[in-house]
């Protein structure tokens, strides 16, 4: 190599050098469909960078041609933690066309992955709230793919994975509740979650009728004349992932109003669940039962009030199903008015 040509290869390869990102990958930007497994790996890596030793032989992760349907609706991704064809934990991600996997770059492809494990293999429900800055508290967000989570920032990624496995990480932040409570105390009426109201007749020996169109809001259940019931009879809903502050007491409300039951009468009752974690996957298990069912009230009511309380509500709550209950036996129609959610700060 002459002397004159020495300092250009020098530059040649300083260039060279320095235009690689390491961090990049080339050939997970131009394969449109990377192996699944890399992302696996990944979810695994960060798991153990946080304490966590995860055995993901239980998980099936694999592409589907077409969208994923489920109850009427079509996914481009889907995570069920027991798949009925197999009983296994399962993530499907379509390569669907118009779901854009092609078009994304490896960190979006990679949040929207850790996403469906989260719901498969973390048992995690959607999470929409939100942090004060307006940025989703969670990559469990149902719009996951609306949102810029971490990319090009090493702190919002640490945040968003140390949410990802432990849901507490979130009240290090500052969150933006689904309301001012010390306004407005009400989280939640029988209005919300209008469509999803379950009514449970007692193998035919109740009827429920779910008044929100005139005032009073109403939950109604009434006794099948002639017919006496030997279970309940009940209305619930499913809250998922309430946005309510940590320790704050927590009160299911509802005031009930009967011309008359005759036998044990009425009741209310909420269940509480977590995802609790282990190494093969977490489990949602129920944590806690709160219920009048051992005092039920009976006889003609004119606004009894009925009461259960959360002493110091904590933000790994998953799940909150509240109940409107005719206990077996009765005769009758009870209405259970303002049957709400109260947050006391």
């Amino acid at each position: 190599m002459t002397k004159n040509l020495y300092p250009l290869f020098l530059l040649l390869l300083f260039f060279a050098f320095f235009s690689c990102d390491p961090k990049e990958d080339p050939a997970l930007e131009t394969d449109p469909f990377p192996s699944l497994s890399i992302y696996v790996d990944r979810f695994v890596a960060e798991a153990r960078a946080r304490g966590l030793n995860l055995d993901m032989s239980g998980l099936d992760v694999q592409y589907v041609d077409d969208k994923i349907t489920q109850n009427g609706r079509e996914f481009c991704g889907y995570g069920w933690s027991n798949f009925p064809p197999t009983g296994r934990r399962q993530v499907l991600i379509s390569k669907d066309p118009s779901c854009g996997f092609t078009i994304n770059s490896d960190i979006e492809r990679e949040i929207f992955v850790f996403h469906e494990i989260g719901h498969a293999f973390l048992n995690l429900q959607h999470d929409n709230s939100f942090l004060c800055d307006n940025r989703p508290l969670s990559i469990m967000h149902e719009n996951v793919n609306l949102y810029g989570y971490y990319e090009d920032s090493p702190e919002y990624k640490d945040y968003y994975l140390n949410e990802l496995f432990d849901r507490l990480a979130a009240e290090e932040e500052c969150i933006k509740y689904a309301k001012e409570f010390d306004t407005d105390s009400v989280f939640f009426t029988i209005r919300d979650n209008e469509g999803s109201w379950i009514f449970s007749n007692a193998q035919g020996s109740f009827t429920g009728e779910r008044r929100t169109n005139s005032a009073p809001n109403a939950l109604v259940i009434s006794a099948v004349p002639n017919r006496i019931s030997t279970t309940t009879g009940y209305w619930f809903t499913q809250i998922y992932n309430p946005n309510i502050p940590k320790d704050a007491r927590v009160i299911l409300r509802t005031k009930v109003y009967s011309e008359g039951l005759t036998g044990p009468g009425v009741a209310i009752g909420l269940r509480i669940y977590e995802a609790l974690f282990s190494n093969n996957g977490a489990q949602t298990v129920e944590t806690a039962v709160l219920t009048t069912e051992n005092a039920p009230t009976s006889g003609t009511l004119t606004g009894q009030l009925l009461e259960l309380v959360i002493p110091k509500f904590t933000r790994k709550t998953e799940i909150l199903i509240p109940f409107a209950i005719m206990m077996p036996g009765t005769q009758g129609e009870a209405r259970f008015e303002d049957f709400e959610i109260i947050v006391q700060k």
